[in-house]
């Protein structure tokens, strides 16, 4: 594996924003459905963009566009405080940028959602492609969205690495034919028991940048090609 381009989910592999969006779920269904719901069952949720999950699961149809609304407002709130890990994940993509590879972000999120949490955190420019939930007609686990990263890209399976932290994550790469990686160096995750298995998972930032480095395509190898 000579590595040029390695694509992330996002909530749980870039960001520890699972607690945010978990709060404002459970903010909107309290309030609109007087729903109390745990994080497993907001996974369970889990596939359509925030507005179409909303759209489909909340009760109250006559507040859906205030609530949706309001979904939005209570997570960009959520970063108001520090993330877990943030400073490590700089250092990962720093480092990646060093090594001349090409990064991309593959989430079921909105575009909307994603945008404001690469913008809050200063990680937005790092990425030279991301596939939010509104740019696919099929979100993960369908490869859709690896694949047009890919092709955007213009690389082959064999160069890219794709890395989540869910079930969905690893279908979705294994689908692509592209090496999957579980990243679990989060305290919170989607998925710690996965039915498609993973080719490697890490639970450390520096052991993944580790086998990374040692995994890379070089500049000569690039000019080679």
């Amino acid at each position: 594996m000579r590595l040029k381009t390695i694509l992330f989910d996002f909530d749980g592999t870039i960001a520890d924003t699972l607690p945010a969006s978990f709060a404002a779920f459970k903010y909107v269904f309290k309030k609109y459905d007087d729903k109390e719901m745990s994080d497993e069952e907001i996974v369970r949720l889990f596939g359509p963009i925030e507005d179409e999950l909303l759209r489909k699961h909340l009760k109250n149809k006559n507040k859906l566009e205030q609530a949706i609304e309001d979904y939005y407002d209570h997570y960009e709130k959520g970063h108001d405080g520090e993330f877990e890990g943030l400073e490590n994940i700089q250092q990962m993509l720093d480092q990646f940028k060093e090594m001349d590879l090409n990064l991309g972000i593959v989430t079921g999120k909105s575009r909307r959602a994603l945008t404001f949490s690469l913008e809050a955190l200063g990680i937005y420019d790092y990425f030279d492609v991301t596939i939010a939930g509104d740019d696919v007609k099929n979100p993960k686990p369908d490869k859709e969205g690896v694949e047009k990263c890919m092709k955007l890209l213009q690389n082959k399976a064999s160069e890219v690495l794709f890395v989540g932290d869910s079930e969905s994550d690893m279908a979705a790469g294994a689908s692509a034919g592209v090496p999957i990686v579980a990243a679990q160096w989060f305290s919170t995750v989607q998925t710690s028991d996965f039915k498609t298995m993973p080719d490697f998972l890490f639970t450390s930032i520096p052991e993944f940048c580790q086998f990374v480095e040692e995994n890379r395509m070089t500049k000569r190898e690039k000019k080679v090609l």
